[in-house]
């Protein structure tokens, strides 16, 4: 997966593999304590990828309250123009309607556009909200990380390290 930022108009690209299929937030957020080291090897690039996640959930829910904000906004106006030319009335659904902001709110709602666009929104705000639950846990789980491990040297730290998958990351000890 590549993502563009840009820095002072300069656009950097970022690589990272990202997450391959289905993932198993438990297993994610949980520390295997068979093999503390190979978490701790691990964890700041398991935080990275959930950070890289959540700020692109972050940012589709920006997207669309923009896209739901600018939809009321022209529709509002749309009908304050309406009830200019139509002695204080808009219409909707046929009806003459006394222009007021309440009339607007409920025409609004009564929108089926705008209660599509609300929806999304929702979902939107949903992802978000469980991809920052999931960094939040990535994040306590690199903290308790650092508490349990003792300082040691390289040496005991191959020897401690279990080759396998652990957060999302295959450790080889190739050569050793």
């Amino acid at each position: 997966m590549e993502i563009t930022v840009h820095l002072n108009n300069v656009p950097v690209v970022l690589e990272t593999t990202g997450f391959e299929g289905r993932v198993n937030i438990d297993r994610l957020t949980a520390i295997d304590y068979s093999n503390l080291y190979g978490e701790a090897v691990t964890v700041s690039a398991l935080l990275n990828k959930v950070g890289m996640l959540r700020a692109e959930a972050e940012a589709a829910l920006a997207e669309k309250k923009l896209e739901k904000e600018m939809y009321e906004a022209d529709s509002k106006k749309l009908w304050r123009r309406q009830a200019n030319r139509n002695g204080g009335k808009f219409i909707i659904d046929g009806d003459e309607v006394k222009m007021s902001e309440k009339a607007l709110d409920e025409a609004l709602m009564l929108d089926d556009k705008y209660v599509e666009l609300c929806t999304e929104f929702i979902e939107a705000q949903k992802n978000f909200s469980i991809l920052d639950a999931i960094n939040w846990s990535v994040q306590d789980k690199s903290r308790k990380l650092n508490n349990l491990l003792k300082p040691v040297t390289p040496a005991e730290f191959l020897s401690e390290l279990i080759e396998g998958e652990v957060n999302s990351f295959l450790i080889k000890k190739a050569g050793f």
